[in-house]
């Protein structure tokens, strides 16, 4: 490009958020000049949002990339896994959580086994803030330039060499500040920026839901409330408290701190949403447990409230030299923590692009087409998902777990990509595509969900009460799995095909029912004490 005009930068990423700031570290590894647009004055303080539960998924990428495991492990709380519990129907509403159907999807009896926890890739809850804050300082020491104070309005895309309007014109000549770069990666979340001013944003049809949320103070931390199956303690884990077309997810954060929000179908509940607590309380009291749960805690801030959750784009990354990343993309539901770790699959797949278009090489359209068709399948893959459980899930314990075992295999990739020598550019294309992002992936996902739908009607009045806690007598059985070169995956590969063992186990009662023997007894519901929850808990924003 011989007479080209130099660019300011090679990069320039909108939104020095929790992505941006990622984006930034990632580009600058690879010796890019990355300039980060942010709106904040430097100094603001953070908003506390969501997205507090880190994923397997999440964690390889911010231990190979970002560098940051020593810090996690120093200031997130560890998690081991899920917790799924769900009312029994045709009977009054349990006030205690041994009362319900509860499904716990549990590494924790690994943690004991010194031959097996090391092996694990950790997962955690974070506070966000200093999270956040913490990656933007890295980006900074990087030597990425945050540009605070600058929010983008518009961005003139060229052939080769775009244009990025940020701030406000000078009052006295209306002059424009702007910078000139070869790439836009688009992080600005929820706003979409850039995906608003071309016009390529869209709801996402036949899912109607939205969310409430805060977090709350002064939570109860009596370990008997806590304790579920061999005494495992519930809290260790990314709670799920559900029914008939919501969920409530519970993310103990720390001590003081617990992340509370529901997700729900608009066409099943309506709550006043102008209401101080945006219908929170409205939406708890349907599920007695988490109320007693939640018995004299405090919110930190004001409830939060996002009337439209899901939305999507027609493409995420183009020819014309522009990506974008995580929410600015799409967004479908908070289940299972998807979003961050959608927004470092991209970036794994959109970093070779860039650095070839800096390097002055045409982008590849075939590859482009190829990464638009897999973000269209997992958008399209994840919001039935999503409907089959607001539908047929949520309130129906035999199909919600049989969903939650079947989405167990979708960690069993991540394990080729554990160790610092796999984190290659053929591994990361064979095994960090963004999930369910193939035509036969999605025909397997809807053909499991036919088949699970009519287990709905099972519910005999006996509570469903099942665990999978892989202790020392699976790790001995398996011990090969955890020590020979890349064999470690097949573990969990087998625990998926456990649950669908456990299908047919339900279904046919043709041999023992494992999970069940694995869990053993929990407590009777008369051993939880009943909580006093009338006028305990302060419902005020």
């Amino acid at each position: 490009m011989s007479g080209a005009p130099v660019p300011d930068y090679d990069v320039a990423v909108i939104g020095g958020g929790l992505v941006g700031s990622m984006a930034a570290i990632m580009l600058r590894k690879r010796g890019l000049r990355v300039a980060v647009l942010e709106s904040r004055a430097r100094g603001q303080g953070l908003k506390a949002v969501v997205g507090e539960a880190l994923t397997e998924g999440t964690s390889v990428f911010l231990h190979h990339e970002i560098g940051l495991t020593d810090w996690l492990a120093e200031h997130g709380f560890r998690k081991f896994g899920f917790d799924f519990v769900t009312q029994p129907r045709g009977r009054p509403a349990p006030q205690v959580l041994d009362g319900c159907h509860e499904l716990l999807l549990s590494l924790t009896p690994l943690e004991r086994i010194s031959g097996a926890f090391p092996r694990l890739i950790p997962t955690y809850h974070v506070n966000r803030p200093p999270l956040d804050a913490e990656l933007a300082r890295r980006a900074e020491a990087a030597g990425a330039e945050l540009m605070y104070g600058a929010p983008v309005r518009r961005v003139e895309l060229g052939d080769g060499l775009h244009r990025v309007v940020h701030g406000e014109p000078d009052p006295e000549d209306g002059a424009e500040a702007s910078l000139t770069c070869k790439w836009v990666l688009d992080a600005s979340g929820r706003r979409r920026m850039l995906a608003r001013q071309l016009g390529i944003t869209r709801p996402v049809e036949g899912l109607e839901t939205a969310a409430i949320w805060t977090r709350f103070t002064k939570v109860r931390r009596d370990d008997a409330f806590w304790s579920t199956f061999r005494g495992i303690d519930r809290r260790r884990h990314t709670i799920h408290f559900s029914g008939p077309g919501y969920w409530f997810w519970w993310i103990h954060i720390d001590d003081d701190t617990t992340s509370v929000g529901v997700s729900f179908d608009k066409s099943q509940h309506q709550p006043d949403v102008k209401a101080d607590d945006r219908g929170f309380w409205a939406m708890a009291e349907k599920f007695p447990a988490l109320v007693a749960a939640l018995a004299g805690a405090e919110p930190v801030e004001p409830f939060s409230y996002l009337a439209n959750l899901p939305h999507a784009t027609e493409h995420w990354v183009s020819t014309r030299g522009y990506a974008l990343i995580g929410d600015a993309s799409a967004f479908v539901d908070a289940l299972y923590s998807v979003g961050i770790e959608m927004a470092c699959r991209q970036l794994v797949a959109v970093t070779p692009l860039i650095e070839a278009a800096c390097a002055d090489a045409q982008p590849c359209a075939k590859t482009i087409a190829q990464l638009n068709r897999e973000h269209e399948l997992m958008q399209d893959s994840v919001r039935l998902l999503n409907k089959f459980k607001y539908e047929h899930a949520w309130h129906q314990p035999h199909v919600l777990m049989q969903t939650a075992l079947y989405d167990l295999a979708e960690i069993a990739e991540l394990y080729h990509l554990q160790a610092a020598k796999h984190w290659t550019r053929a591994n990361l294309e064979r095994h960090y595509r963004l999930q369910w992002s193939s035509e036969a992936r999605r025909r397997k996902l809807v053909r499991f969900m036919t088949t699970a739908a009519p287990d709905g009607a099972r519910e005999d009045g006996r509570l469903l009460a099942k665990a999978l806690l892989p202790g020392r007598l699976v790790y001995t059985f398996t011990w090969p799995l955890w020590h020979l070169p890349k064999a470690r995956p097949y573990f969990f590969i087998i625990t998926r095909a456990w649950g669908y063992m456990e299908r047919l186990t339900q279904r046919l009662r043709l041999w023992p029912d494992f999970l069940k023997l694995m869990a053993g007894p929990r407590r009777s519901a008369a051993a939880q004490a009943e909580p006093e929850v009338e006028g305990a808990v302060e419902r005020g924003s």
